[in-house]
């Protein structure tokens, strides 16, 4: 995308937070209306909305239809946050649309000239980027948009959308307490602002009081819900998982379904956490595809057990020495800890931890005990982030053993020379910012790598054969 239009939607404030749909739906009016699109899946929840939405979308390409996602924040490339049928779209693409939305729009690049014609207009980053999605879904004539919310729901910009296929509720626990509530209720009520009579809605596995909130609203609401672990529900053994889907879901498929079962031995997502994500993608996709379009169970199993998602238990370098986790709130935390415990207990674990303003992790770790855990605060370069000597006098205080804090630069150059040697696992977490910014540096030094190998062949003298010999 070319950098004067990057900077343009920069200016207008990533983290500016303007909860409302009066400038969205103006944007969208004026752009013809892409967002009344048949076929969107709305998808809201603290965590696991990517990782579902991944699932989803894997299914339905393999199934012959093609899709349109949107995913936030990117890690390394604004592209990422489009997706046509798997794939982030090219900058080219991304111009065309940046254009129609300030040609439609009447926005100029200079704000103070914009909306001469019907007022004027000063939408937030989110607004814009959602504009651009709808325009780039419209002319690629996509079969489904699978949209994730921003923050919250009830006044999410994507709440715009007016009559989605379905609405998916991933887990749901306390994260953006200073715009959504302080309670687990209230953040609950503003993502169940996304659903809409004309959507089935579909209801990860939640704590109980979250699960309550859901059933009332929905009763009192007249929405048709479908749960885990009523609806849908998975069964573990020794040899594997079993998903099992109710003749509800099935039924619009396929009435001759009593219960549908699949069976998967390991997903490409790993964590225990991914299961329920995937459990919950696999209902979505059974009540939406019909029968002629549905994939056996063998293709679904290979599907799923190739399934990637960057920045979520990634592990990167040849001996898989380092571990990239978006965990960015205390239930993601909760279950990266829990991987870890499972899968690197006895390891010496080195913890890069980094978080945003706002956002203490530390009192998810005291009730895991790892044997050699040592931290390495990472100051991200983010406006918003904690300053590194606030995370490290967090850490200290916690009585943890704590080095110095440095930037993501400088750990990365410390991995790619080598001097970590003392640890088994480098860890990377803590806000999905961070897992971008080392994912880049990492991807630059490598390339940097890459030349000065390059270079080194290019100049190596010619000798002649009596010489080698």
């Amino acid at each position: 995308m070319s950098p004067a239009y990057l900077d343009f939607l920069y200016s207008l404030g990533e983290f500016n937070i303007k909860l409302g749909l009066h400038t969205i739906r103006t944007m969208l009016s004026r752009l013809g209306d892409p967002h009344l699109h048949p076929r969107i899946i709305h998808i809201a929840g603290t965590n696991g909305k990517g990782s579902t939405l991944a699932t989803l979308e894997r299914l339905l390409l393999e199934s012959g239809y093609t899709t349109g996602s949107t995913i936030s924040p990117h890690l390394i490339s604004f592209n990422e946050r489009y997706r046509i049928n798997g794939q982030a779209v090219t900058s080219e693409r991304l111009d065309h649309a940046f254009r129609c939305v300030c040609r439609e729009c009447d926005i100029s690049l200079d704000l103070s000239q914009s909306g001469s014609r019907d007022g004027k207009l000063n939408p937030t980053f989110f607004e814009f980027a959602l504009a651009m999605a709808f325009v780039l879904f419209e002319d690629s004539g996509v079969d489904y948009i699978l949209l994730e919310t921003g923050l919250g729901g009830r006044l999410d910009a994507t709440n715009v959308i007016e009559q989605p296929m379905a609405c998916v509720l991933t887990r749901i626990a306390l994260d953006h307490q200073e715009y959504l509530g302080n309670t687990i209720e209230q953040i609950t009520l503003e993502k169940l602002g996304i659903l809409k009579k004309s959507a089935s809605v579909f209801v990860a596995p939640q704590q109980k009081e979250v699960s309550q909130t859901i059933q009332s609203y929905c009763e009192s609401k007249g929405h048709t819900a479908y749960w885990c672990p009523k609806d849908f529900f998975m069964e573990s053994g020794a040899s594997g998982t079993f998903f099992s889907f109710s003749r509800s879901i099935c039924s619009r498929s396929s009435n001759s379904l009593d219960w549908r079962r699949i069976f998967l031995s390991r997903p490409g997502l790993l964590g225990e956490h991914q299961y329920e994500n995937i459990m919950t993608a696999l209902a979505v996709y059974q009540y939406i595809v019909t029968a002629d379009k549905q994939l056996n169970e063998k293709t679904i199993i290979r599907t799923i057990a190739n399934l990637k998602w960057p920045g979520r238990l990634q592990y990167l370098g040849k001996a898989g020495k380092i571990l990239l986790d978006g965990a960015h709130n205390a239930s993601g935390m909760h279950a990266l800890l829990t991987y870890l415990t499972t899968q690197a207990s006895e390891k010496r674990i080195l913890f890069a931890l980094g978080w945003m303003k706002n956002k203490n992790l530390l009192s998810v770790f005291d009730t895991f005990r790892f044997k050699n855990l040592i931290f390495v605060p990472v100051e991200i370069d983010n406006k918003r982030s904690e300053k590194g000597a606030n995370i490290s006098r967090a850490l200290i205080n916690k009585k943890w053993s704590v080095l110095p804090s440095r930037k993501t630069q400088s750990l990365v150059k410390n991995e790619i020379d080598g001097i970590l040697p003392d640890h088994d696992l480098l860890v990377v977490a803590g806000s999905l910012y961070l897992v971008g910014e080392f994912l880049t540096a990492w991807q630059n030094a490598e390339m940097s790598a890459l030349s000065k190998k390059v270079k080194s062949s290019l100049i190596k003298p010619i000798l002649p054969k009596s010489v080698l010999s």
